[in-house]
């Protein structure tokens, strides 16, 4: 159901009957007349005591009826315009359930790739703790210092704790007081 409608009917009959009941006409009232029903009731129902128009034939004041067409054509232009903005939110209703769903689309073919990277990337890194877990430790710490800190400590977090006491043991003090700091979960920033 449009209520824009709906109420713009409902504004425009109580205006018309408002208008009406105060020019002194009586109408013929059912609830589902249009608007111009109720218009040509007003002309034919007019009360007696109102101006006529010519020759003896009753109607409503050309005043109010002007008033009235005019206020009908301005509804109707406004029922027109909600329906054409009610279309145009349609179709960017339709517009935004389509980007959507090419969007999720998209998330669905970017997942695959981005899964296999993290595990090639998770898999380097588990090949390279072996690496170092391998080399002597004095070796080992001389070559973790020359690198960064991030990478490191994800090293670290691999290898088992024994050899990870016996590299940093040989790092810089410094380096290996940062690189204990971030495993216990620590920033430098806190």
């Amino acid at each position: 159901m449009n209520w824009g409608r709906v109420w713009i009917r409902v504004v425009a009959v109580a205006f018309v009957a408002k208008m009406l009941v105060f020019g002194g006409m009586v109408l013929d009232f059912r609830p589902n007349s249009s608007l111009e029903d109720v218009a040509t009731a007003a002309t034919e129902n007019s009360n007696p005591s109102s101006p006529a128009l010519g020759s003896g034939e009753r109607s409503c004041n050309p005043e109010v009826m002007r008033f009235l067409r005019l206020k009908m054509a301005r509804l109707n232009e406004k029922e027109r315009e909600l329906e054409k903005r009610e279309k145009d939110l349609e179709l960017l209703k339709k517009d935004l359930e389509n980007k959507i769903k090419q969007l999720k689309d998209l998330e669905r073919r970017l997942e695959g790739p981005v899964k296999k990277q993290r595990f090639e990337q998770g898999a380097r890194l588990q090949h390279l703790a072996g690496v170092y877990s391998s080399m002597d430790p004095v070796r080992a710490a001389a070559l973790l210092n020359k690198l960064d800190e991030d990478t490191v400590t994800k090293l670290f977090a691999i290898m088992k704790s024994k050899k990870v006491a016996k590299i940093l043991a040989n790092m810089s003090p410094e380096k290996a007081a940062r690189i204990s700091a971030r495993l216990y979960g620590k920033n430098d920033d806190q």
